[in-house]
């Protein structure tokens, strides 16, 4: 897996929310680098589109933000809204948890399942609700086991409904269902103003250029981010400057009116109006001081934005440069690779992905995306590698794939369910297998599309091998009994 280039960056999107407001420092200050998720790639019996996905997260964000509402889908995930009354400067949450029976496996779902909740809780748009979710993963799983940070950072109301095997969320996605709390950090009640400080520093951008691309692309999603924001700022900035010439306005017409009045009015009433006039300048003052830093620190994020614009286009100009000498001054080789299966370890289940390894290096010259090959063989048939991809366990599946020799990118997948552990057996145009119907097991033949033509009638081991002599295919069957088939019908031979 690609990893993440380095990421730590402050970033508050200007978005109004009725009560409380997602605390997104605390979020991004996470270095996206320091995690690196592993998911399931393999076969689905079923697949959800995006849009369904994000509608789980849709459906929990439609929910009251009354203390300690629990919303639950299908019982599947659920969300707690936690926030006290006096907040004593730690914060609060929601925590979205991820319950036993649940069927996620990839991280960008779980991001998608955040995005929808965030978009329709707390009216984000698409676009800055992803950018959270995805920050929201990470600043999870850096947190995950570390409960003392947790006790130490959020509200008593927060940490008593959270579980120290479970708060944060894993790096593996096995270890997802039934262990999972992901905290959505939020500020205290009411109308809240997020003082921000989202400058990127030096560290954070030189991190970012060590990348071969030089972190191009997240650096101009930063900038565009910041860019957004100090537009939005900046209309508020006019409307409270409108405000303040307002309330210098009245002042001055409190001032004219005890100048005309004064000869009607006592010493004690001019006193007064005069000490209610002194009252709102003095406010005004504050107001005026307060805006004056504000507009302050706009100009200062103008300039650091501009100077990342500046950078970027330098780092572009030079990427282009590099990429042409490269192509002028260099001939290119032809690289002979080996396929190799590498084994995850990690896994009760013994399951592998796919490799090119150069054979003059050693070193991965590229990777299959799918990383739960089953066994320690591939086949070769035409261009193309014969596997076995998947998890018996739904949603996931286990079936027949066909992954290009060179690409390793899956050509086609069966359309069967497949033993875990099945033999494979290639004869010209028929690959046999051992197949699965309800509970029970049967030797099926495929042809070379991974469609099953047919199946035998009677169960075999599951583990049966598959020997196949002058058009006799032989097999276990469940009661133990070897048996000659025909190769074609796979009907027994009496």
């Amino acid at each position: 897996m690609k990893k993440i280039p380095i990421l730590i960056v402050l970033i508050i999107i200007s978005v109004a929310l009725c009560a409380q407001t997602v605390v997104k420092e605390e979020l991004f200050k996470v270095k996206r680098d320091s995690v690196e998720f592993v998911n399931y790639e393999g076969p689905h019996q079923k697949y959800e589109t995006a849009d369904e996905i994000r509608g789980i997260g849709i459906y929990l964000g439609n929910t009251s933000d009354s203390m300690g509402t629990i919303r639950s889908y299908n019982g599947r995930y659920s969300i707690i809204h936690l926030v006290a009354e006096d907040g004593q400067g730690l914060l609060n949450a929601d925590i979205l948890i991820i319950e036993k029976d649940a069927v996620v496996d990839h991280i960008n779902n779980v991001r998608r399942i955040l995005s929808g909740y965030l978009e329709q809780a707390y009216s984000y748009s698409r676009e800055d609700a992803d950018i959270i979710a995805e920050f929201a993963t990470y600043y999870n799983a850096v947190y995950r086991g570390d409960f003392q940070y947790f006790l130490s950072s959020y509200n008593k109301i927060v940490t008593d409904n959270l579980d120290s095997e479970s708060a944060g969320i894993s790096t593996r996605y096995l270890e997802w269902p039934g262990n999972t709390q992901i905290l959505i950090p939020l500020s205290a009640t009411g109308e809240i103003k997020i003082d921000t400080d989202i400058i990127s520093n030096e560290e954070v951008i030189e991190d970012l250029r060590t990348q071969d691309d030089k972190g191009i692309e997240p650096r101009k999603e930063i900038v565009e981010l910041k860019e957004r924001e100090i537009e939005d700022e900046q209309e508020k900035i006019e409307e409270k400057k409108e405000e303040l010439k307002e309330d210098s306005r009245e002042i001055e017409s409190d001032k004219e009116k005890i100048e005309e009045e004064s000869d009607k009015l006592s010493d004690s009433e001019i006193k007064d109006r005069e000490t209610d006039i002194a009252e709102k300048e003095s406010v005004l003052e504050d107001k005026q001081e307060d805006l004056k830093e504000r507009e302050e620190k706009q100009q200062e994020r103008e300039e650091e934005v501009q100077k990342e614009r500046e950078l970027i286009a330098e780092d572009e100009k030079k990427l282009i440069e590099e990429e042409k000498q490269e192509s002028e001054g260099t001939d290119i080789d032809i690289v002979e690779t080996v396929p190799f299966l590498i084994i995850d370890g990690n896994d009760t289940d013994l399951m592998g992905r796919l490799a090119l390894i150069n054979i003059k290096t050693g070193e991965i010259d590229k990777r299959s995306s799918i990383n739960t090959v089953r066994g320690r063989r591939y086949y070769l048939s035409g261009k193309n590698m014969l596997i076995v991809s998947g998890i018996d366990r739904a949603p996931q599946a286990v079936r027949l794939m066909f992954l290009n020799s060179k690409t390793l990118e899956v050509v086609k997948q069966g359309n069967y369910d497949v033993f875990s552990d099945t033999d494979l057996l290639l004869d010209g145009k028929n690959i046999y297998a051992v197949v699965r119907e309800n509970d029970s097991w049967y030797a099926g033949r495929f042809n070379n599309e991974l469609v099953l033509q047919t199946r035998s009638e009677n169960e075999v081991l599951a583990y049966t091998p598959l020997q196949l002599n002058n058009g006799v295919l032989f097999v276990q069957l469940k009661d133990g009994k070897v048996v000659p088939l025909h190769s074609d019908s796979l009907e027994i031979i009496e």
